[in-house]
């Protein structure tokens, strides 16, 4: 791609204490060839760390879920082949661990 993008990023909160945040953010990117990893990159530096194991993270590009991210951003996994756009919205849903 080689150019920057503007992303608009969004997640859900993981607890009470959260709800009262604005989660929104916009920064501009770099895409890499390989969507999972400038999602991954993001990740690591906007979603918060939670306590625990198995809780999970949908990401969703401009509208379609791309990837799964498991955990404190331990492990990516790719759903689509979606690629950013000039103006991306990169939303994250939270999945809490199920026991």
């Amino acid at each position: 791609m080689g150019s920057e993008v503007q992303v608009t990023l969004t997640r859900d909160s993981v607890c009470m204490g959260d709800d009262m945040n604005d989660h929104t953010e916009r920064i501009c990117v770099t895409p890499r060839r390989d969507t999972t990893e400038t999602v991954m990159s993001i990740a690591k530096e906007y979603l918060p760390s939670v306590a625990g194991r198995g809780h999970t993270w949908d990401c969703v590009l401009n509208g379609t879920k791309c990837a799964v991210i498991i955990g404190n951003c331990v492990e990516i996994t790719a759903i689509s082949d979606t690629a950013f756009s000039e103006i991306s919205n990169l939303y994250f849903k939270y999945h809490s661990a199920a026991y």
